[in-house]
């Protein structure tokens, strides 16, 4: 009698715990909006997704923050920006790739508007305002997260590839690598910037298409040179597809093979 009692003891821990697992795992894939909340130091709720893989692994997963270009509905009434979307993260293709290779992917959304060509718009400006924040959000899911500290890369497109700059040289020992899409590492008053002086290097990874602004491929070819000069480890990839101002799509394989190398790979 008292076997039976242990048995079921034991087969209803083992329910209670099964569930437990199933429910935590459940809560810890997809889309998870704001999980844990974040505020600035000007006390502003900062808005962010996280895009967990759908794997069960033990591992800590490899980390892509994501930052958008510039977006406003203004941009609908100014003819040469007709059809540009800023490129958020749901028209890049990095939600199913990162869930098919194993990597959270988060998104960080910009909190402050500013006047770009004339019409309110939000696209990372100012820096002294949106960084703080954005570090907190980053700081936050690694701290809460199955997150592998030595694996967390900086992408973005051209507003959101100049933030993935900045954030990189302040703290240049905690990320391993960025992707600059159509933009580089540039001041607010485009003064294009030489990186900072680190024992600690991350890789850079600077890229343009076919279609981009001529003074962007600019940007990107001298910020290149100076990254180059200060001794990093840079790549550039020139005219990739499609013929416009969008993030490239078709190169997100690319992009990840050159981000997660290590010094020894061919690339």
């Amino acid at each position: 009698m008292r076997f039976i009692f242990k048995t079921i003891i034991y087969l209803l821990i083992l329910i209670v715990t099964f569930g437990f697992y199933l429910n935590c795992n459940k809560k810890s894939k997809g889309k998870l909006s704001n999980p844990v909340k974040v505020i600035d130091n000007n006390g502003v709720e900062r808005n962010y997704n996280l895009y967990l893989p759908d794997t069960i692994s033990k591992q800590k997963f490899p980390l892509i923050v994501y930052f958008h270009g510039v977006r406003s509905d203004g941009f609908k009434g100014i003819a040469v920006l007709k059809g540009y979307t800023g490129s958020p993260v749901a028209e890049t293709g990095l939600i199913p790739f990162c869930n098919v290779n194993g990597i959270a992917l988060l998104e960080i959304l910009p909190s402050y508007s500013y006047k770009f060509l004339d019409v309110n718009a939000h696209g990372w400006s100012p820096f002294d305002k949106e960084i703080g924040g954005v570090e907190k959000c980053i700081d936050t899911v690694i701290d809460e997260y199955n997150i592998d500290v030595n694996n967390v890369y900086l992408t973005g497109i051209s507003a959101g590839a100049v933030m993935s700059n900045h954030l990189a040289n302040r703290r240049p020992g905690k990320y391993k690598a960025i992707l600059s899409h159509s933009q580089a590492y540039i001041s607010e008053n485009n003064e294009i910037l030489f990186p900072v002086d680190s024992i600690k290097k991350f890789r850079v990874i600077i890229c343009y298409t076919k279609g981009d602004y001529r003074n962007l491929k600019d940007i990107c070819e001298k910020s290149y040179e100076k990254y180059n000069e200060k001794g990093y480890d840079t790549v550039i990839l020139r005219d990739l597809p499609p013929l416009s101002h969008k993030w490239s799509n078709s190169t997100n394989g690319r992009f990840w093979r050159l981000l997660s190398r290590t010094r020894t790979d061919s690339g």
